[in-house]
């Protein structure tokens, strides 16, 4: 039997709480993810296969959508398309396409799956979403120990 789309998402989901990335991982209602992550913070990830997009909501708060930050991570988050990055890196446009939004000072971050690539599409915002936060860590320290309780050491 052929898994849906959302099957083969939460199995890919599972194996990352399976190994201890993920915390307190459920799926409180079909194709919507939460479990603690990154920094100890709690997530929520969003399957909508209507539009074959996965998106992290409200992954960043208190980003003034006219700042240097958000200008930084749009850019940040259109250069993983770079064919220059090593594969393991970089996102196939073929397969999907990454961006974010910003509303109201919450950015989220999504992932459109192209050609029913969700395995693929997990893996990408996961790596993505981890890149970004290593971004944040590298150039800004503060904005992550003042939303996050990050140490800047």
């Amino acid at each position: 039997m052929t898994k849906g789309s959302i099957g083969v998402v939460r199995d890919h989901l599972q194996y990352y709480a399976d190994r201890g990335v993920f915390r307190g991982f459920s799926e409180p209602r079909n194709g919507n993810f939460k479990f603690a992550w990154l920094v100890n913070h709690q997530v929520e990830l969003a399957v909508d296969t209507t539009k074959h997009i996965l998106k992290f909501r409200r992954l960043l708060g208190g980003v003034s959508p006219n700042s240097a930050m958000y200008r930084d991570l749009k850019r940040f988050i259109h250069d993983r398309h770079d064919p220059d990055l090593p594969l393991h890196r970089r996102i196939d446009r073929k397969r999907a396409e990454a961006s974010c939004a910003n509303r109201g000072g919450f950015v989220s971050v999504s992932l459109n799956v192209k050609n029913n690539h969700y395995a693929y599409g997990v893996k990408c915002i996961v790596n993505l979403v981890h890149e970004v936060f290593l971004h944040l860590r590298e150039v800004y320290p503060d904005y992550l120990a003042e939303n996050f309780d990050v140490p800047q050491e």
